[in-house]
């Protein structure tokens, strides 16, 4: 990992807005639904408010992918932060003139949400823009912590502006550093950063879809990483809060969700340290790290008065122990993460890259909210135990079977790749059809 790489003006200004841009992916989040608790939202009406952000994200993320590819991604990524602050704006005021409803807040919600679909595919796509290919992989780590960090530090700004300013004041300050991500976008010179589109919007949705189907290696890691998501959102996040309550105690789970958070920290630095002696096949089974906490918490509600008899183990020691696990997993999805990026960055084609970043993103995000829509029937059909150790033994299997695939090893041995396929050209020059 090498922090002189912000020496370089156009990494260190798309370095610096993307650090912006993902402190106010922490922060206004948890303004908004605390606006809405503010505003009188009952569960329902909360669930509408969050999921009018999630659901244009998820939505518009493929949408996003493409048009980092047909226009200048520098463009994009300024012009997605400038919609984030207007409408964090005019929630901010709302709030404060006492003019805010719960509509307008969902659809100020639902901005930020599409902004960000745009934001991340061009952000992801445009480190190759600005770094030489021998500095992608350092530049990734480092794009990797300033998410992590970002994410960290905005969900703990947040929490405190909201409990000190109000949540009218804590959007205006997302707002502003919005307008900082976006001045410090338009600082990466326009010579880096091309447009590449050609044709229609849909021609180039099609093609970058097609050209994940072609790909095996990127379909199999992009699985992965749709069930990495759906056992974590299901197991730790659905789950996690019931067993705690029932054991341990809510302090003690805030407690481990913020050294699960510094696991992704850690994790970053770690696979910058190794330096590319990480596999892509070995580091898909660190994605398994996921088993602890699961098997953790299945082990933490088993062991309840009324599922136990006595002697229990002492519920501090449950809680010490999901910490540590949910530190390992972390670490082990950055171990998996950095790797896949490294691999994109330098093996996908230049003109696909939005469009790829868009379908990984996309992914990732749709393993959540299955996750937490099946876990519920699943622990009602064989008991909360029975439902965590199955997630464990799904992550497992999936991490296994990508990682000794063919396809996936073979990304592994550069001397398969001829310098035509890595530039996205088959032996005779035509399109690539990436068949790895």
């Amino acid at each position: 990992m090498r922090w002189s790489l912000l020496r370089i003006p156009a990494f260190r200004a798309l370095w610096v807005g993307r650090l912006l841009s993902w402190v106010v992916g922490g922060l206004a989040p948890l303004a908004l639904v605390f606006a809405a608790v503010d505003l009188g939202a009952d569960a329902t009406q909360l669930g509408l408010v969050v999921a009018a952000r999630a659901v244009p994200n998820v939505v518009l993320v493929l949408v996003g992918g493409a048009l980092a590819d047909r226009l200048p991604r520098r463009l994009v990524a300024t012009a997605s932060s400038v919609v984030s602050a207007a409408s964090l704006v005019a929630a901010g005021v709302l709030l404060l003139t006492g003019s805010e409803t719960l509509v307008t807040l969902a659809v100020a919600a639902a901005l930020t949400g599409a902004a960000a679909a745009f934001f991340g595919p061009a952000s992801s796509a445009m480190l190759r823009d600005v770094l030489v290919e021998p500095l992608v992989r350092d530049g990734t780590v480092l794009a990797r912590i300033s998410m992590n960090v970002g994410l960290i530090v905005g969900t703990a700004l947040g929490g405190a502006l909201v409990g000190v300013a109000g949540t009218g004041s804590a959007l205006l300050v997302g707002a502003g550093l919005s307008v900082a991500a976006a001045l410090a976008f338009a600082r990466v010179p326009r010579s880096v950063t091309g447009a590449s589109g050609s044709g229609s919007l849909l021609h180039d949705l099609g093609s970058g879809i097609g050209f994940v189907a072609r790909s095996p290696w990127l379909r199999a890691t992009m699985a992965l990483a749709f069930v990495h998501q759906l056992s974590f959102a299901g197991g730790v996040q659905v789950i996690g809060p019931l067993v705690a309550d029932e054991s341990f105690g809510r302090v003690l789970w805030g407690f481990a969700g913020a050294v699960q958070t510094l696991g992704l920290v850690v994790g970053a630095v770690w696979a910058g340290r190794l330096r590319g002696r990480l596999r892509l096949a070995v580091a898909c089974l660190a994605t398994s790290a996921l088993v602890l906490p699961l098997v953790l918490l299945a082990g933490a509600h088993v062991d309840q008065p009324e599922v136990l008899d006595a002697p229990y183990v002492d519920p501090l020691h449950w809680a010490f122990w999901l910490c540590l696990g949910l530190f390992m997993s972390s670490v082990g999805l950055e171990l998996f993460t950095v790797p896949l990026d490294v691999a994109i960055q330098t093996l996908v084609p230049r003109a696909y890259l939005g469009r790829v970043f868009g379908a990984l993103t996309l992914a990732t995000l749709a393993g959540i909210p299955v996750g937490e829509l099946v876990v519920g029937p699943l622990a009602d059909q064989f008991g909360t135990p029975g439902a965590l150790l199955g997630l464990a033994g799904l992550i497992a299997v999936v991490a296994v079977g990508v990682a000794v695939s063919p396809r996936v090893r073979r990304i592994d041995a550069p001397a398969v790749l001829s310098a035509d396929e890595r530039v996205g050209h088959g032996p005779s020059g035509q399109q690539p059809s990436d068949q790895r």
